[in-house]
């Protein structure tokens, strides 16, 4: 699977001179499968950049669109998504409910300039919304798992295993406090268990946490800990707090990978930042 991250950062687009290596937009992420099949993870201001490729794309195959939970951060760039105004593309929406919900009810059905001055007639694209359906279970041979997340309104985390390939994509969780329909520490250890890169929230350094628990966000020392247990080789670090500039993100890799010398865990960790790809 090859990844590609469109945006990094969390609560609020955070452009600028001080932003411009880790990027200022928010989180949206896309994944192309061994079978070339596209999926796209949330919808935040991200996504704009990747739509206008995507609009390039002559006869575009069917698209997923997985959204994890319903805060404008991940939903805010779908307006200015390209595809979604053209005919040939097909966008199939799964994840959160209440995401869809927010999408459907706020933009497509809503027929009128409230919040954004089109309305459904002229997104042309094939759209469908899946109502409380989290995931597809299989995808043209890719496994799609989830957990939910410990985050205000709670949300999905998403598992991907492709052939003998996997990753999962844990964002917004607070690891270090169990919420209400939210997961247990245990069974996040078990869900990361035996994949091979594990893209976590951590937005917070750990001298910040105690001032922002409830907020539903993590620190590396709290994901490499998980990591550890689940066997993950592989860390990248996402959501990157607003007033967060780069300087302050290589200081929080740098503190993050000390962290795991000094305890022993043989674990890479890097930085999620906007345009970087991988392969899994």
């Amino acid at each position: 699977m090859k990844i590609k991250f469109w945006g990094t950062r969390g609560s609020i687009p955070a452009p600028g001179p001080l932003t411009i290596k880790v990027g200022g937009n928010t989180t949206c992420l896309e994944v192309l499968t061994s079978a070339s099949s596209r999926i796209v993870i949330d919808a935040g201001t991200g996504i704009r950049s990747l739509g206008l490729e995507l609009v390039k794309v002559e006869n575009p195959p069917p698209m997923v669109l997985l959204l994890t939970h319903s805060h404008w951060d991940h939903l805010a760039g779908f307006t200015f998504f390209g595809p979604a105004y053209h005919p040939a593309h097909s966008i199939s929406f799964y994840g959160n409910e209440m995401a869809q919900e927010v999408l459907q009810r706020d933009i497509f059905d809503r027929h009128d300039n409230r919040y954004f001055p089109v309305d459904w007639d002229n997104f042309r694209a094939k759209i469908k919304f899946n109502s409380g359906v989290s995931a597809p279970e299989n995808l043209n041979g890719v496994k799609i798992e989830t957990l939910s997340l410990n985050h205000p309104g709670n949300g999905f985390a998403f598992k991907f295993t492709d052939k003998d390939r996997s990753f999962a994509l844990v964002t917004d969780n607070e690891i270090g406090l169990k919420y209400e329909g939210g997961n247990t520490r245990d069974e996040l250890i078990d869900f990361c268990t035996g994949i091979d890169v594990l893209i976590h929230d951590a937005q917070y350094l750990p001298s910040e946490i105690e001032m922002h628990r409830g907020w539903g966000h993590s620190t590396y020392e709290e994901v490499a800990d998980v990591a550890k247990l689940a066997g993950v080789p592989r860390i990248y670090f996402t959501h990157h707090d607003p007033e967060r500039d780069d300087d302050g993100c290589d200081r929080l890799l740098e503190a993050a990978r000390k962290y795991v010398i000094d305890n022993d865990m043989n674990i890479e960790c890097h930085l999620a930042i906007e345009g970087a790809q991988l392969e899994v």
